[in-house]
């Protein structure tokens, strides 16, 4: 799970929301309205949930379709 920010209209900085979310969920989500009290510039401000960024890239997992094979000829 990784932190969920957004960036603050006024200042321009980002800020996080105390939301936990992986890649996957932020993708699959409903539309939803993220209220906060900016700690920045101390103003409420809204985003929509897709509209977050998530602090960490994903994680990138090397996929073969040979992967579990010891010779590369053998998935040819």
């Amino acid at each position: 799970m990784n932190a969920l920010m957004f960036k603050c209209p006024t200042t321009g900085h980002f800020i996080e929301t105390g939301i936990e979310i992986n890649y996957a969920s932020l993708r699959k989500v409903q539309p939803v309205t993220v209220r906060l009290l900016c700690p920045r510039c101390e103003h409420p401000h809204e985003w929509k949930l897709s509209e977050g960024l998530i602090n960490d890239s994903p994680p990138v997992t090397p996929w073969s379709p040979c992967h579990e094979q010891h010779d590369v000829n053998d998935c040819m």
